[in-house]
């Protein structure tokens, strides 16, 4: 018979924003209760924070799980419970880290270069205006997607 999972909630200012969940004495999972996207953590991803999580040039996917699991270091239950918790949230946050970073490369020196680039070749392919902005963030998406590959 499996064991069953006992959740500890994590709050920040108040507010209930995730849960460590244990088996016997071992953290095994971190359960983000908002979207990666709900900045206000209302329950709710507005218009504006999702335009914005949207055009950002640096992703937020996994945001939500980070901020539980490195609120969740300084809660004392969870680090009396399982002490090696502290280096599964480190890890999470490493490699949200690197995420961030190849993001920022990626808009610092390569998304420019490759809007230029694309922006001729779809004026050469359509004549409409909306045809040419679909081709353009159609070939800057592929270009980001095996940049992203390449580093991950």
């Amino acid at each position: 018979m499996a064991d069953t999972i006992d959740w500890m909630v994590v709050e920040r200012f108040g507010k209930q924003i995730g849960a460590i969940g244990f088996i016997g004495d071992s953290a095994v999972v971190v359960v983000a209760f908002y979207d990666d996207y709900d900045a206000d953590k209302n329950g709710k991803v507005g218009w504006g924070e999702w335009t914005i999580g949207k055009l950002s040039p640096i992703g937020l996917k996994g945001n939500a799980l980070v901020e539980v699991a490195m609120q969740a270091r300084g809660d004392m239950d969870i680090m009396l419970r399982d002490p090696s918790f502290q280096n599964m949230a480190m890890n999470l946050f490493l490699n949200f880290a690197k995420g961030l970073i190849a993001d920022g490369i990626y808009a610092a020196y390569f998304s420019q270069a490759v809007s230029a680039i694309a922006t001729p070749i779809a004026g050469r392919m359509a004549s409409n205006i909306v045809a040419q902005f679909a081709i353009r963030k159609g070939m800057e998406s592929a270009v980001k997607a095996v940049y992203s590959a390449a580093v991950r």
